[in-house]
């Protein structure tokens, strides 16, 4: 059956949701307050994983708490007064941190990321934009010594149990492979099918156009309201508009919980911010590949702007004044491992991640609404898992076999 149906959200994630459903004929229409991918989608480190199956709330996390609770890790800053008056969110994560629940994960988030890898791949070539996409190897783990290569064993044993591929290097091998790079690193681990694109937004706005051509509208506002009819759906929004569908999708990010909200979901949500500026490359080889410096917690990744570099995670309120700290060590220990040029936004680009207690997005049906169906909660890996989410919902909406295992991204695994 064909449905009218309206997307909440122009994320990577909102968007590749709408096209899919447009492509399996439904009438769809996607809402955004600006241009779609310009939010949190534009702020990434450009990897199509199948690798990052290790969820942050594994045991690690229990050994490290000590060190973190001193809030002095470039990789993780928090703001004490948002962590105590959220308090039963992280004791809930933490709760996760679960050999049991870490391998449950890792199989279920496997699952998606090889499914959307490949549908990634097929959009691409639909689209005409196979200029964004580097194969091989794109995604570079970086350890500066021996005792942060021995803590990542564990996370290892993780990736091989589940199946994916990778490979590890020695200090004169990374040389090798990014001569780019300063040689401070004693070891490398390279995710052998892992890809990587050059522009998250032109990505973005790619499947945006495949999305319109096959039919879909796309409008740039601010949704105030949600209402369930007996005919359906209407949405508010400012301008004084308002649109009727069939179905309504949620796939606002980190605006999801807010307007979950709204119709009386309590989702147990909170938001890891992150950082990014770009630089104009130095006097030496251009890293080849996004490079990910795990003792330090930042990314430097080749995009089409420049050398862009992302800083840790930043446990805070959404709409907390920005704090450039973290970016500015992160620029600062960049500057170690490549050489940077000149700087070339002035001030850095800030963006919002949506983290669920169990680490894993929430896809499915609302519990007490009919037609309403959510799709968020893909902290940091939103543009690895888009389209395999994309694919699994619309499996849902059509009552058809879906392409994976729904159960672990079920909604009811909540109480909400």
């Amino acid at each position: 059956m064909k449905k009218s149906i309206i997307v909440i959200g122009g994320g990577i994630v909102g968007v590749a949701a709408a096209l899919q459903l447009q492509l399996d004929g439904h009438q769809v229409r996607l809402l955004d307050r600006q241009q779609p991918g310009r939010e949190t989608s534009y702020g990434n480190a450009g990897v199509l994983s199948d690798s990052s199956v290790v969820v942050l709330n594994n045991p690690g996390l229990i050994k490290d708490l000590p060190k973190l609770l001193l809030n002095r890790s470039n990789g993780l800053r928090y703001n004490p007064f948002f962590v105590l008056r959220r308090l039963g969110w992280f004791v809930r994560f933490l709760a996760h941190c679960r050999p049991s629940h870490v391998k449950y994960a890792a199989l279920a988030l496997r699952a998606l990321l090889q499914l959307s890898l490949g549908q990634h791949k097929k959009w691409i070539k639909a689209a005409g934009v196979d200029h964004l996409l580097r194969h091989g190897g794109g995604w570079f783990k970086l350890f500066r010594t021996e005792k942060g290569f021995a803590r990542y064993a564990a996370e290892m044993d993780i990736m091989r149990e589940v199946g994916v591929a990778f490979s590890v290097f020695d200090r004169e091998q990374i040389r090798q492979i990014e001569p780019g790079l300063a040689p401070i690193y004693h070891k490398g681990v390279l995710m052998d099918e892992t890809c990587a694109v050059s522009s998250p937004a032109d990505l973005t706005d790619a499947y945006l156009a495949l999305f319109k051509v096959a039919g879909g509208v796309v409008d740039c506002v601010t949704v105030t309201g949600l209402a369930r009819g007996d005919d359906g759906w209407q949405v508010h929004a400012d301008q004084d508009s308002s649109f009727h569908s069939d179905d309504v999708v949620l796939a606002a990010g980190a605006w999801s919980a807010e307007i979950a909200g709204w119709l009386g979901y309590d989702i147990p949500m909170a938001w890891e911010r992150g950082y990014h500026l770009h630089f104009k490359a130095g006097d030496q080889p251009m890293v080849k590949r996004p490079v990910l410096d795990v003792e330090g917690g930042f990314v430097v990744a080749p995009m089409r702007q420049g050398l862009r570099v992302t800083s840790g995670v930043e446990l805070t309120d959404r709409d907390a004044p920005p704090d450039f700290g973290q970016i500015t060590r992160s620029a600062a220990m960049a500057g170690e491992a490549v050489k940077l040029g000149k700087q070339i936004e002035g001030t850095p680009w800030m963006g919002r991640r949506p983290t669920l207690v169990d680490s894993l997005p929430m896809i499915g049906s609302a519990p007490r609404h009919e037609g309403l169906w959510f799709n968020f909660g893909h902290h940091h890996i939103g543009l690895s898992m888009a389209p395999g989410s994309a694919l699994l919902l619309a499996a849902l909406i059509k009552k058809t076999p879906p392409p994976i295992d729904s159960k672990p991204f079920r909604v009811s695994r909540f109480s909400i």
